[in-house]
């Protein structure tokens, strides 16, 4: 999963575009893109959506987070179409994950397929709380990371700085995002980038989250769906250098350090070139 589009899940016309477009997956969101009063509205639209044809696309159904009183019921409609993700929102402890964890394992159909992706910056405690993600359900399969929720918690007037660089505190966010993953041993999926109409400075941050860990990013709006799958999709040159790097490390008769290219390779660096290749295969997370 490279690209991730957010989509209303009240919205049928717009699921019909990204069911059209290029994102690996689309996100139904029944939180932060309906209205109050359009949350039952929403979890009838998500059964109108499951009679479309989906099979080529990953779905993820983002529920209302666990501190309001809609997300049992979110639960309740989901469950029956064991959709492939469900996104936890506002996560605040490895305990939000075991509940729902513990939902998907008493659905017959759900807990043979069902996993959990889940936000957990979007509150101060989540961050307090990054380690407890570790062994919090088999589900959990990837944390990701929100900066518009958490600036609203702080009273920030806004989570960017003049240059469209995130202030200290949110990037210290997105590395308790990266650092939490990897100590769940799951994958990291990028934030989204919300000027939609500035493709440069999506690059960017797309590369430069590539760089540092993240295996993919959500996103707002169609438009931004073709560069981040550029971004994410692993080069020839890449992947051929991994394999190099694999086919070094399990040929050396040294304990699994060896020289390449003048430089000394040990085992991180067959652990990075393992995961690439396993990226670039396209097998699920």
């Amino acid at each position: 999963m490279r690209s991730l589009l957010f989509v209303p899940a009240d919205d049928a016309k717009k699921q019909l575009k990204a069911l059209a477009s290029a994102t690996d997956a689309i996100i139904l969101d029944m939180e932060d893109s309906v209205a109050l009063a359009q949350k039952a509205a929403a979890r009838i639209a998500i059964a109108d959506f499951y009679q479309l044809d989906h099979q080529q696309k990953t779905i993820v159904i983002r529920i209302n987070a666990l501190d309001t009183p809609f997300w049992q019921a979110d639960m309740a409609a989901i469950l029956p179409f064991a959709p492939d993700y469900i996104l936890i929102p506002k996560a605040r402890s490895g305990k939000d994950i075991t509940t729902i964890n513990d939902l998907i394992n008493a659905d017959s159909q759900a807990c043979y397929k069902t996993k959990i992706i889940a936000l957990v910056t979007e509150l101060p405690e989540s961050i307090f709380n990054m380690a407890s993600f570790k062994d919090s359900g088999e589900a959990l399969t990837a944390l990701t990371w929100g900066a518009e929720d958490l600036s609203a918690e702080i009273g920030a007037h806004t989570n960017k700085d003049s240059y469209g660089k995130y202030f200290p505190v949110y990037q210290l966010a997105r590395s308790y995002c990266l650092l939490g993953a990897a100590h769940a041993a799951v994958l990291a999926i990028d934030s989204v980038y919300t000027n939609f109409k500035d493709n440069v400075g999506l690059k960017k941050e797309a590369e430069r989250a590539k760089v540092e860990g993240f295996c993919g990013k959500m996103l707002i709006h169609p438009n931004q769906i073709d560069i981040v799958n550029s971004v994410f999709t692993p080069t020839t040159d890449e992947i051929q250098q991994a394999q190099l790097i694999v086919d070094t490390i399990e040929n050396s008769s040294s304990g699994g350090v060896a020289q390449l290219n003048g430089e000394m390779i040990d085992q991180p660096h067959y652990r990075r070139a393992l995961n690439l290749i396993k990226h670039a295969t396209g097998k699920p997370l």
